[in-house]
């Protein structure tokens, strides 16, 4: 059975990427600790991981809570929007459920534009 059943990369803008995943497991058991961008010469202790990790309803076209959190009720499947900084090199996404191709070709949708929260790291 395939685990992830929708996978896609947006540019969102000059420095990041939007990824946006379905995965049919419950939003309490997701690690985002082992989803992670591998980069040649960088221990793994320091990989990128996801930023602003946002459930998403099942069509995706509304948060079932604030970025960061997680839903009161554990969800499955679990539909979320992560943001990764764009690395020079680093072009795969590293999932407990497989690897993805990182590399934002199509345009983000307006669904996601109207609703995704988005602030720069401090």
């Amino acid at each position: 059975m395939q685990i992830v059943s929708h996978y896609n990369c947006y540019d969102y803008n000059e420095s990041w990427y939007l990824v946006e995943m379905l995965i049919d497991e419950l939003s309490s058991e997701i690690d985002w600790m082992e989803f992670y961008t591998p980069q040649e010469g960088v221990d793994r202790e320091n990989y990128q991981v996801p930023w602003m990790e946002q459930y998403l309803n099942e069509e995706g076209t509304k948060p079932l809570c604030p970025a960061f959190d997680e839903p009161e009720e554990p969800v499955r499947p679990s539909r979320v929007a992560f943001f990764l900084f764009k690395i020079p090199g680093a072009d795969v996404l590293h999932t407990p459920y497989g690897d993805y191709k990182l590399g934002g070709t199509e345009e983000l949708p307006a669904r996601l534009k109207s609703m995704i929260e988005f602030e720069e790291p401090d």
